[in-house]
């Protein structure tokens, strides 16, 4: 570490940070200090500073905003607590199957992440309204649980609750079976085996992985807007769209929201790290695995629990998706004469706006895995290896785009960038697109070649300092040979992200640029369905894909 060391004060390490903290203020500092400037000083695009607050008692007594606040905090809260249930219980008897049982059922599980929320809701549209799918082979018509709280709440958890199984069946793996065996010698029954031995050593994995999804939901805003406008249910991100869209433009109102977005997720996250940091649970080395050693009817039930989970989480939307894309119009229903692919065939003809939003997104796409791959390098590198003084400002902003919601972003680089005194500005081209998607998609490159850089050991770069070579060269010849193969893993999962991105999109595109994630929702808001839906399987089975590859060169090549 000498090395390094030694180099702390020196020109590159700061020329290192110096660009770095350039980069991360221009993406994502730049546009949450404006959205702070305008909640304060609502003239100051103006160049003014004249009455400062003025705004915010207006704005925070309004009572649909009000309105707005409790319900995202509600909806969070109600999605946030169905998730973790969901998911312990299913954590709880996965992990008394077979493994190969278990791997099945966890594969299934990682579907609902492919599938968007705003696609999700579609879909979900599609299966349960009135002369819906299920309608027509039913008779029994849903429409009224769909277009309510607690159907927005279901949709929502059907989406999030893997990540809170996730954490929950590895937790419950890495606990074992020996902790059990110890409490049932002393007479402990399931009941207190549950809730006084697995749940304790569980909960700091549920506090983190639940607030996750807490932020998660707060932010949505696909799910509530297509399903929530049917009844009148508006949450915060939807009350900021309202304020960009609809005339007269409130851009003070829409930042004042946007500053309590921004605080809200960021002290979930906050608290999540806090939760990690200092409430981890510290278990023996010597932990057993749990082995399967139910009886057949304790894995038939097992069985069917996740039956039923998938059912409502998978296999209903994917469905839906499918019959909705193939059919020639929605109201025939789904019949042998109203199927046709003609929907998947105009998605590539030319001149009706699908080709174009598929070109468009694929470019963007590949823009931001390569610029947040190098990015996401340097910022690694500076901070693992070089941590060079003052890198603390650098660390602050490589943590910001994991908590900064897309709507809080979008309204600040509208707020910085669309300025009369600016003599050149990217918004309003595709460039204000990049950015923000570039901005949204950087924690996974971070994270992903932080962790990597973190296992290589130091060894490596004082045994080639050593033969001569400086820092330049130890990048250039050491460490990028063995990053290249996680930054296009991290690439591969950025680029099917970015090309499915809806928030950004829809509020920042120029007028006349439309991209995947747009072409989906304004289809279907035209009544499109079709060709929507056909597109979004298209979408489904590409990032698919992409991140099937990702994680398999990660696999691959991380020790």
């Amino acid at each position: 570490m000498s090395l390094y060391a030694n180099a702390r004060g020196g020109r590159l390490p700061l020329a290192f940070n110096a660009f770095s903290v350039v980069s991360l203020l221009i993406i994502i500092g730049l546009p949450v200090l404006s959205v702070i400037l305008f909640a304060i000083f609502p003239h100051f695009n103006e160049g003014s500073f004249r009455a400062p607050f003025s705004n915010l008692y207006p704005q925070l007594s309004d009572p649909a905003l009000i309105d707005a606040t409790f319900n995202s905090i509600r909806l969070a809260t109600c999605v946030t607590l169905l998730s973790i249930a969901v998911a312990v219980v299913l954590a709880y008897v996965r992990n008394k199957m077979s493994v190969t049982a278990g791997r099945f059922w966890d594969v299934m599980l990682l579907v609902p992440f492919l599938i968007p929320p705003y696609i999700a809701s579609m879909a979900w549209i599609q299966m349960f309204q009135f002369n819906g799918v299920w309608y027509r082979w039913t008779g029994v018509d849903f429409s009224a649980f769909l277009f309510s709280f607690s159907g927005v709440v279901f949709v929502m958890t059907m989406h999030l609750f893997p990540l809170v199984y996730f954490s929950a069946s590895n937790a419950l793996r890495v606990i074992g079976q020996r902790y059990s065996d110890v409490a049932r010698v002393y007479g402990a029954g399931r009941l207190d085996l549950a809730c006084r031995i697995l749940l304790p050593l569980m909960m700091p994995t549920l506090l983190a992985s639940g607030l996750i999804v807490f932020v998660l939901s707060v932010e949505e805003f696909g799910t509530p807007d297509i399903l929530g406008s049917r009844f009148g249910f508006e949450v915060m991100v939807t009350a900021i769209e309202e304020k960009l869209t609809d005339w007269p433009i409130d851009l003070p109102g829409a930042s004042v929201l946007s500053l309590i977005l921004i605080a809200i997720a960021v002290s979930a996250y906050l608290l999540q790290l806090v939760v990690n940091r200092k409430y981890a649970a510290s278990l023996d080395a010597q932990t057993i695995i749990s082995a399967a050693n139910s009886s057949r009817g304790a894995c038939l039930v097992a069985h069917l629990l996740f039956t039923l989970v998938a059912v409502f989480a998978v296999i209903l939307p994917l469905f839906s998706i499918v019959a909705a894309s193939l059919m020639r119009t929605v109201s025939h229903g789904l019949n042998w004469n109203n199927l046709t692919l003609s929907a998947y065939a105009d998605l590539f003809t030319s001149g009706n706006g699908a080709v174009e939003a598929i070109y468009t997104s694929l470019g963007l796409a590949a823009m931001t895995a390569l610029i947040a791959a190098v990015l996401g390098l340097l910022v690694a590198f500076t901070l693992i290896r070089l941590k060079p003084r003052g890198k603390s400002v650098l660390d602050v902003l490589s943590l910001m785009p994991n908590a900064v919601p897309a709507m809080a972003l979008s309204v600040g680089l509208i707020l910085t960038w669309n300025q009369q005194y600016l003599p050149v500005t990217p918004y309003n081209t595709i460039m204000i697109l990049l950015l923000a998607y570039v901005c949204l998609m950087l924690p996974y490159p971070i994270r992903m070649i932080t962790s990597a850089l973190r296992q290589q050991p130091f060894s490596l770069d004082e045994s080639a300092a050593i033969y001569g070579a400086d820092i330049l060269h130890i990048v250039r010849r050491v460490l990028l040979p063995l990053m290249v193969p996680i930054m296009v893993a991290s690439g591969c999962i950025v680029f099917a992200i970015s090309t499915r991105e809806l928030v950004a999109s829809l509020m920042l595109a120029p007028a006349g640029t439309e991209t995947v994630a747009t072409y989906v929702f304004n289809q279907f808001d035209q009544g499109s369905v079709s060709a929507g839906m056909a597109m979004s399987l298209v979408v489904i089975l590409v990032s698919g894909a992409l991140i099937a590859l990702g994680q398999g060169i990660v696999k691959r090549y991380t020790p």
